[in-house]
């Protein structure tokens, strides 16, 4: 049986004659009663009453018509669910991060959905974390990828993503004092961190809060007196060039690090670290696209992080570690 002998079977019921049915649906009379035939002898009894005025149906095939309708009616519903999943799968993402994190998560997140997710289209826009802040507000993006310290509780719905560790990076050049010191070290206390001369955000970003929170809560005042742009690269070419150093997470400055340009000490004492989160909007429902979305930046994160790119923890607990479903088990699930 098949949904193609159910639909010949209930026109015809509908019609009233095998000719009737043919012409509906603009096949030729002997192929429906080819297929009726099939159908009878798959249920073992007859289902029409054959006469020179058209068909009737038997009592077997009253009983028959029930289960047809609703069999029908259950193909047409799948039919219709899978479709909205698809079309939901379908859509575009717009997702907004900061330049740090852009450097670790684009291209690896970008790879990954164009090979294994093609129905997807990724849209990502960087910028400084209030920037980030207002266009999730805004509704300018979908997915917001920050910090705690630049999150608007009330507004934003917060998933945890990596404990990320706090380095402080140094240009790797022979002829700068600074770095002859410190190019043996793979660890240095958050009190030493007064005796350089820092290029530093405002306190305006998130980074420039964190900062600030370690100076407020251990007592020891930075030097940020270097003239700072506020931009990442621009920033990263003057440590290059010796003129300060950053404090900054290895998802920056991984990149450099493998070139021999710069080296990443990790603060201790206390351990400087801070949280990344997934933000969405809070008012407003999430489209199949989007928390697809969500599982993949999961699981590009995680693999950066394997490979040293990002150094920390990722966040534990099922909503972090749920494994990616394919489209196939996404559409069981939602089944149920």
């Amino acid at each position: 049986m098949n949904s193609k002998q159910l639909q010949y079977f209930l026109i015809t019921v509908q019609k009233g004659s095998i000719a009737a049915a043919a012409r509906e649906l603009d096949i030729a009379q002997p192929a429906i009663s080819q297929q009726l035939a099939n159908l009878e002898r798959e249920m073992g009894a007859p289902l029409f009453a054959r006469s020179f005025k058209g068909v009737a149906l038997t009592t077997a095939g009253e009983v028959f018509a029930n289960h047809a309708r609703r069999l029908v009616e259950d193909i047409n519903t799948a039919k219709a669910d899978l479709q909205r999943l698809v079309e939901n799968q379908a859509g575009t993402v717009r997702v907004g991060m900061l330049p740090s994190i852009g450097n670790v998560l684009s291209m690896p997140l970008i790879a990954e959905v164009n090979q294994w997710h093609p129905k997807l289209k990724l849209e990502i826009s960087t910028g400084p974390s209030y920037s980030v802040r207002g266009w999730l507000e805004t509704r300018q993006i979908d997915i917001a990828i920050t910090y705690e310290q630049d999150i608007v509780m009330g507004s934003m719905k917060c998933e945890p993503l990596i404990e990320e560790y706090m380095h402080l990076v140094v240009g790797a050049n022979d002829h700068s004092e600074i770095y002859q010191a410190l190019k043996h070290r793979e660890c240095i206390e958050f009190w030493e961190l007064s005796q350089f001369e820092l290029l530093s955000p405002t306190n305006k970003e998130a980074l420039g809060m964190l900062i600030e929170k370690y100076e407020k809560s251990t007592g020891v005042a930075l030097r940020h007196n270097k003239a700072y742009s506020g931009q990442l690269m621009t920033g990263l070419r003057q440590v290059m060039q010796g003129e300060g150093l950053m404090i900054l997470p290895s998802s920056a400055i991984f990149h450099l690090e493998e070139s021999g340009l710069v080296n990443a000490i990790k603060i201790v004492a206390p351990e400087m670290k801070r949280h990344v989160l997934i933000a969405t909007n809070n008012s407003d429902s999430l489209s199949d696209a989007t928390i697809r979305m969500k599982r993949i930046i999961r699981k590009v994160t995680a693999q950066e992080q394997a490979l040293d790119h990002w150094r920390g923890e990722m966040t534990e607990g099922a909503a972090a570690t749920a494994p990616l479903m394919t489209p196939a088990q996404e559409g069981r699930m939602i089944s149920r």
